[in-house]
């Protein structure tokens, strides 16, 4: 039976490439023979699968308006033959149509673009594993605790493998802009997961894919296991990580102190360790509890060092205090200007006892005195060598 060209064509992405009345013509059954063409059945064969095995290699599944729209823009087909052609195919057992990721029949794929010739078909290389293989990639999928694709059909368990293989090679190319960025670990290991997802993303077909999976059990399955770790770590354990980042300077800092504690100093030293590794991932718990412990032993420190530098600010205070005190009673300053310089520096050594760090406790105590000097200074003329 003889087709020649019809309508079906979009324009300007405006109107479906194909129409309720054309597909209602498409003939279910042997390959039809298309006339008035430049090229005979063999080049049109090679033509249009071709460019299907191509879309498969490069996604997994060629999506058959994507097809009808690329071979009928660059040759000389209109959408209605390459439809025909293409129900000829998956006759001949060449391809398969699959709609939401199941399997349809052509009686099916039909019925479905004459209620929406928009409806999002996708199109399968029918070249299958050994059901051994396939077996056997399966019980790895499972081994890897991934979630189940809850079907037998080859291309549905392909297919759902697929992006979850995309999704994590879009994570861990997130992750290795985030190592190489910020110095976070694990980016020797992030380069070699994502050598192995750029391999099996080479050709997305099910039959290579499954293939590949298969070959690539053992070290695929330690991927699955590492990449859930990682994601951890990347997703919840950063927080904790830049945590660690900003505390081991002061750690060190007071190392000394810290060593006269032997749990800190054994929790120190350990923490250190894991924070310098490469693959920290299996350790992120026992940090936490190291963390926790050398910690707690350096806020006592801390706790120390700021209580002796309040003491000796208002200590500091209260020398200035005594010795200013006479010198203004002597000097023709009115009283309620001399109880006003002096009112300042009691209120600031009050304030020292609640200040919350060395630094402030320092910063107020000399800011305090020095203002005050300047201004007994200017007042009496004298210069007081505190």
């Amino acid at each position: 039976m003889a087709y020649y060209a019809r309508q079906g064509m979009s324009v300007n992405g405006m109107e479906p490439l194909l129409k309720k009345k054309s597909v209602r013509e498409i003939e279910i059954g042997p390959r039809q023979i298309l006339f008035g063409l430049e090229l005979d059945d063999s080049q049109l064969t090679d033509l249009v699968l071709s460019y299907i095995t191509r879309q498969c290699m490069a996604e997994g599944q060629a999506r058959l308006h994507a097809v009808i729209q690329e071979l009928s823009t660059v040759n000389p087909l209109q959408a209605f033959d390459i439809l025909q052609l293409i129900f000829g195919f998956v006759h001949e057992l060449k391809i398969g149509f699959y709609h939401d990721n199941q399997p349809i029949t052509a009686p099916e794929c039909k019925k479905a673009l004459m209620k929406d010739p928009c409806t999002d078909i996708r199109i399968v290389l029918n070249k299958q594993v050994p059901e051994s293989l396939f077996q056997a990639v399966q019980q790895t999928f499972q081994s890897m605790n991934l979630p189940p694709a809850e079907s037998t059909d080859q291309h549905v368990v392909a297919y759902v493998m697929l992006n979850r293989i995309r999704q994590w090679r879009t994570d861990l190319q997130t992750w290795h802009s985030r190592s190489k960025a910020d110095g976070y670990p694990g980016i020797v290991r992030i380069k070699e997961l994502l050598s192995l997802t750029d391999h099996l993303l080479k050709n997305q077909t099910a039959h290579a894919l499954l293939t590949n999976c298969y070959e690539l059990a053992v070290p695929l399955a330690a991927a699955a296991d590492d990449i859930q770790k990682i994601n951890k770590f990347y997703t919840k354990d950063l927080t904790f990580w830049n945590q660690v980042k900003q505390a081991l300077p002061g750690f060190r800092e007071n190392l000394e102190a810290i060593e006269k504690n032997t749990e800190a100093a054994a929790a120190y030293h350990g923490l250190k360790e894991i924070f310098t590794v490469s693959d920290p991932f299996d350790r992120i718990s026992k940090a936490r509890n190291l963390f926790n412990s050398v910690n707690a032993c350096y806020q006592q420190i801390e706790a120390k060092k700021l209580e002796t530098s309040r003491r000796h600010a208002k200590e500091k205070i209260e020398r200035v205090i005594q010795k200013l005190a006479p010198k203004l009673a002597a000097s023709p300053v009115g009283i309620d200007t001399q109880n006003a310089i002096l009112l300042t520096l009691r209120q600031t050594r009050e304030k020292i006892s609640s200040l919350p760090d060395i630094g402030q406790v320092n910063q107020i105590c000399r800011d305090t005195i020095d203002l005050t000097l300047d201004q007994v200074e200017e007042l009496i003329g004298i210069q007081m060598d505190i």
